[in-house]
């Protein structure tokens, strides 16, 4: 029995060897394909965090006028959340706007100002069935015609051109994947035919000599199985670097692109599972085709 398995490893190693002007090319497509997939599936994690971020987009602050009396706030307020497509809105005072800045700036940008300059404000969020581009233009346009605000800020650009990209950052992405993985399928299966006839004389011995159709698969799927771990763990290991590089030249890729070593090895596994189920149609078929010719 282990002299059996010792043989079916050598003899895949044999076609490696015998056979490298096949199994070159072959590495090689299976290497591209793997680095075009593992990109793809950079693009659709990257869509996927900016959808999370997008969803914050959609929120609006007014600034008051000062000075402002309390029961003008809260009829400002009750204003606000008659608004239907608004889920929170929130009263923001000089003092938190303060504490804010604070957080974000240094005290330096304010040593040549006396007091607090900065305005109380509302912070509002709009609910998910209403966060469309032309709702939040619509909503913003009617609160700068609001005579009780001095000024209204809204991220409506940026929330204009995801949208705009969004289709295209998700669509492409899957279609590169499906044609990627039909033309993993077309080269490896294609690459194992080449193998197989140039070796048909030893299938049909081995045949003859009463070897089973495991017997016979055994090599090639593991030639299938060495393909696709060889090129596409090059390919991850690439990418991988790749990534490391960019997030510590580019800090904010760090949050788009988490959890990416997880797909590279996903991306190992399916390349390496299609190259396996492919060598086994491939081996199956001509098999068939050979009991039928004889």
């Amino acid at each position: 029995m282990f002299s059996q398995i010792r043989y079916l490893i050598s003899e895949a190693f044999r076609g490696w060897k015998e056979h490298h002007t096949v199994v070159f090319p072959s590495l090689v497509t299976i290497f591209l394909c793997s680095v075009l997939l593992g990109l793809s599936l950079a693009s659709l994690l990257g869509s996927y965090r900016l959808s999370h971020v997008e969803d914050r987009l959609y929120r609006i602050e007014v600034f008051l006028k000062n000075p402002v009396p309390p029961d003008s706030i809260q009829k400002l307020q009750n204003e606000l959340f008659q608004i239907k497509q608004f889920e929170t809105v929130v009263y923001k005072s000089p003092d938190s706007a303060m504490q804010d800045f604070k957080k974000r700036f240094s005290d330096e940008m304010l040593s040549l100002v006396n007091g607090n300059p900065l305005p109380a404000s509302f912070v509002m969020t709009l609910a998910p069935r209403y966060r469309e581009p032309s709702i939040l233009h619509e909503v913003v346009l009617s609160l700068e015609n609001n005579p009780s605000f001095d000024a209204v800020e809204s991220p409506v650009e940026f929330v204009d051109r995801i949208s705009e990209w969004k289709f295209s950052m998700i669509f492409w992405p899957i279609a590169t994947t499906v044609l990627i993985f039909v033309t993993l399928f077309l080269i490896i299966g294609n690459a194992v035919r080449l193998s197989l006839f140039s070796r048909k004389l030893l299938v049909e011995n081995i045949k003859y000599a009463g070897g089973s159709a495991f017997f016979i698969e055994f090599p090639f799927l593991l030639e299938g199985v060495m393909q696709g771990v060889f090129a596409s763990g090059v390919a991850a290991f690439l990418l991988g670097f790749l990534e490391r590089s960019l997030v510590k030249e580019i800090p904010v890729l760090e949050y788009y692109l988490s959890g990416y070593s997880v797909l590279l090895l996903l991306v190992v596994v399916a390349v390496t599972l299609v190259s396996v189920y492919s060598s086994y149609r491939s081996v199956r078929e001509f098999l068939k085709r050979d009991a039928v010719e004889n």
